[in-house]
Order: structure tokens, then C-alpha cells, then sequence
């Protein structure tokens, strides 16, 4: 490098502050370019790329580079997780999301290295939520510290399954998206991370000055697709929704859609995938179509999937826990109580 391009480098990265990061980005390639140190991606024939595609096709088998969430029919529904994807999982406090995404990373992470970002809970109660998925003790219980011999029990070989598991965490005071690109990036060279888990969107901030939350936001969305392209890693992040549905009537009027996401801006049109999570009894509705009872129902929406369909599943929601479950696993580990005969044949009229 001679020294006048060395100057120039300098100069674009002391006027750095004043300007956005990527007409720096910008700058700096531009720079290196024109003096032919800049190593472009070759253009390719489309000839090229569908004989590539095919290859694949033909010698890949169909669980090499998907991601399953551990959840059947969802996976079904949404043609599950790929590298390469920007996924957003949206809803209102109290839905779940960060439940979701700690069943979801507990699965992914028995095959593939995976980074959990968070910004919203410490590392000391992401970790409980973690033990308590994994070993279906309440996790209140384990922050009050008031477990019984066989809770006990079930944590000492829950320990043990963690081993099974290639599960990392960044637990940083440092939201802003600089330094968590930073991180994710060396978590890839390092540890070969092939998913990250990021929660939640709207607690990312950048060290730029913006006229509007809706821009600062979109520009983190446009930064953390950028990662899943470019180092084709699949990026999920949960995002929080306005409260347009507060004030919509009805039962469906309460449910959420694409719009809702908030200070949304880019983020619905950077992802690829969205799911939106509603639990109708959040807002006392307890009976669905034909009066249906729906107690702990959470309905996932798949609102947007640019490789599948748009359509809803549902999954029940154990808040004690939390956990997620499907609705078969619930039937199957149904036990009949003979106490239970007891109390309704007590009940009935006749």
C-alpha cells in the first residue's frame, strides 16, 4: 500500500463520525477499488448458477443447511430455516418470543453451532430460561431457589445435556450494532456459528445520530440481513409490534399482521421469513369458533415466507414453565385421573 493511499484511507475514517457507516463502507471500497485492491465477487452467467443449484439438489441431502425449529407443523408450514435467511418472529409483550426462541435455539443447537444475542434478559436469566425448557422445572422456581428433591434430580441430568449441545451467548451491555456485528462475525470464523439468535430488534442502537427511531431500527435490520447474506448464516430476531391491535374490535380484530411491526420501516421487507405470535387469552378470549375452548393456545402466524406459504399453526403455551408444546405432544403425554371420573360423575345432573 503506498502511502498516499494510506493518507486517503485515513482521512475517509477520520471524517467517519460525521457521516453513516456505510457511505464510509462506501468510500472505502470505492477507494481500494480503483486502486485494484479490492477483490470483487465475479459476476456470474445464470447458466452457471442453475448448474451449481442443481448439483446441489441432486447430491445434497434433504437435511443438509436446514434448520428445523422443533416444532413439526410449523417447520412444515414455513419449509423450515435456511442459511442465508433473515427471519423475524414479531408480537406484543407477553406473547412468548423469547420463549419461543429458547425452545427453537435449544433445538437448532443439538445440530449446528448457534449465537443467542441477548439485550433484554441478563445472562443469569436467559440461562434459567434455558434449564427450565430443558428440564421442564418452572423457572421461577429456580430463581426463588425453592426446588424439591426431584426437581433436583431433574437439573443434575439436564446439566448434562448442555454438553450435547453447541449453544453460545453474548451477554453485552454494548447494544449498539457495530459491536454486535463484530461479535457475531468472530463467533462465525471461531466457532463455525451457522445461526444467531438475536433478541430483541428494537433494543439495538447505533452510534449515529437519527431524525427518526423508525430509520435507526431499519438501518439495524438492513445490518443484521447483511450478515446473514453475506456470511450465509440463518439470522433470527425478535421484534416487538405497536399497539394497533389494543384498539382494533373483535376476535380477529386482535390479531396481529405485518403492519404492526413496530417502527417496522425495512424490517418487513428485509425478512424473509415473518412469524407473528398471538395468544387470544392475553386478551380474555378463551372460546375460538363454535365456542371452542382455546386456554393456552398461541396461534403462529406466518405472515410473510418468500419460499413457502402464509398460513397459522398452534402450539400450546405453558406459562408456568415457560415452553411451548405441540398439540399432539400434549395428547400423547395425557394421563387420565380416576380421581377426575370421580369429580365429574359428582357434577353431572342425573
Amino acid at each position: 500500500m503506498t502511502p498516499e493511499l494510506q493518507q486517503k484511507i485515513e482521512d475517509i475514517i477520520a471524517h467517519g463520525q460525521q457521516i453513516d457507516d456505510r457511505a464510509v463502507v462506501s468510500q472505502l471500497k470505492k477507494l481500494l477499488y480503483e486502486n485494484g485492491n479490492f477483490d470483487e465477487k465475479d459476476t456470474k452467467p445464470i447458466a452457471e448458477l442453475v448448474a451449481e443449484g442443481l448439483r446441489q439438489l441432486k447430491t445434497e441431502t434433504p437435511q443438509n443447511g436446514v434448520f428445523k425449529t422443533g416444532f413439526k407443523d410449523l417447520d412444515s408450514l414455513t419449509g423450515d430455516f435456511f442459511p442465508g435467511e433473515f427471519i423475524v418472529v414479531g408480537g406484543r409483550p407477553a406473547m412468548g418470543k423469547t420463549t419461543f426462541l429458547v425452545d427453537l435455539s435449544l433445538n437448532i443447537s443439538n445440530t449446528v453451532p448457534l449465537l443467542f444475542v441477548t439485550l433484554d434478559l441478563s445472562g443469569e436469566q436467559l440461562a434459567n430460561r434455558f434449564i427450565a425448557s430443558l428440564s421442564e422445572v418452572p423457572a421461577h422456581r429456580l430463581l426463588q431457589k425453592t426446588l424439591s428433591e426431584k426437581e433436583w434430580e431433574r437439573i443434575d441430568k439436564t446439566e448434562k445435556k448442555f454438553a450435547d449441545h453447541q449453544l453460545f451467548v453474548l451477554d453485552s451491555r454494548n447494544n449498539g450494532i457495530t459491536a454486535i456485528k463484530a461479535h457475531c462475525e468472530k463467533q462465525i470464523r471461531e466457532n463455525g456459528v451457522k445461526v444467531i439468535v438475536v433478541d430483541y430488534l428494537q433494543l439495538i442502537r447505533s452510534n449515529q445520530h437519527w431524525r427518526q427511531r423508525v430509520d435507526e431500527v431499519s438501518y439495524a435490520s438492513r445490518e443484521l440481513k447483511e450478515i446473514a447474506r453475506e456470511h450465509n448464516v440463518c439470522v433470527i430476531v425478535s421484534s416487538s409490534l405497536n399497539r394497533s391491535a389494543e384498539y382494533r374490535d373483535g376476535i380477529e380484530g386482535k390479531r396481529p399482521i405485518l403492519a404492526d411491526l413496530r417502527e417496522s420501516g425495512a424490517i418487513e421487507q428485509d425478512a424473509d421469513k415473518v412469524i407473528l405470535l398471538h395468544r387470544p387469552e392475553y386478551y380474555k378470549i378463551f372460546e375460538g369458533d363454535k365456542g371452542k375452548d382455546i386456554s393456552g393456545i398461541t396461534e403462529f402466524i406466518v405472515a410473510k415466507n418468500r419460499n413457502g406459504a402464509t398460513n397459522e399453526v398452534r402450539l400450546l403455551f405453558d406459562a408456568e414453565i415457560p415452553q411451548f408444546k405441540t398439540l399432539v405432544d400434549v395428547k400423547k403425554n395425557f394421563k387420565f385421573s380416576s380421581k377426575r371420573l370421580k369429580d365429574i360423575d359428582e357434577d353431572l345432573p342425573f
